[in-house]
């Protein structure tokens, strides 16, 4: 009975070591970018790893880009369990998904409104490197997202449900 014990209790930290340095590849319709958690923010936020690809090393254009890339992720995907956080859910899911919300995301998108609930970038963080054979760069950052702020917006909006839709 130890030795049955101790061999579950082995493979169990097995899969926790291999489950906690994950990153998920996110594949949307128009968007292709990595995820990774890394570890647990302030409350009320996500501090997330976000890797893209882009055609040029203009700082303002793949900050945007992975901004854009986390506040998606926090809304479509949710994020990854890894670094000592769990896995966190989607925002927007098929249970609190509102009608007819598509149009209001794609504005919210469009005007940049995610602008609005990314806290902090970790500039140390980044790292930039020329994918071989291609003229593209891939592009990584540690950033905060506000995900209660954004959370609250999208109730206001009328996008998803508040979290006391069940009652």
């Amino acid at each position: 009975a130890i030795m049955r014990n101790w061999i579950f209790s082995f493979i169990a930290f097995i899969i926790l070591i291999l489950t906690s340095c994950s990153s998920t590849k996110i594949i949307s319709d128009d968007r292709q970018y990595y995820v990774e958690a890394m570890g647990v923010g302030n409350d009320g936020t996500y501090v997330i790893k976000v890797t893209d690809f882009f055609r040029t090393v203009d700082e303002e254009v793949y900050l945007d880009g992975l901004k854009k890339d986390a506040v998606h992720c926090v809304i479509y995907n949710g994020i990854p369990a890894g670094n000592g956080s769990m896995r966190q859910p989607a925002l927007m899911t098929g249970d609190t998904r509102l009608e007819g919300c598509e149009q209001l995301l794609n504005d919210f998108f469009q005007q940049k409104q995610y602008h609005l609930f990314v806290n902090a970038i970790v500039n140390s963080s980044k790292t930039i490197s020329k994918i071989k054979g291609s003229k593209n760069y891939k592009v990584s950052v540690i950033m905060s997202v506000a995900k209660d702020d954004l959370r609250q917006y999208l109730i206001d909006k009328n996008i998803i449900k508040p979290l006391n839709y069940i009652f």
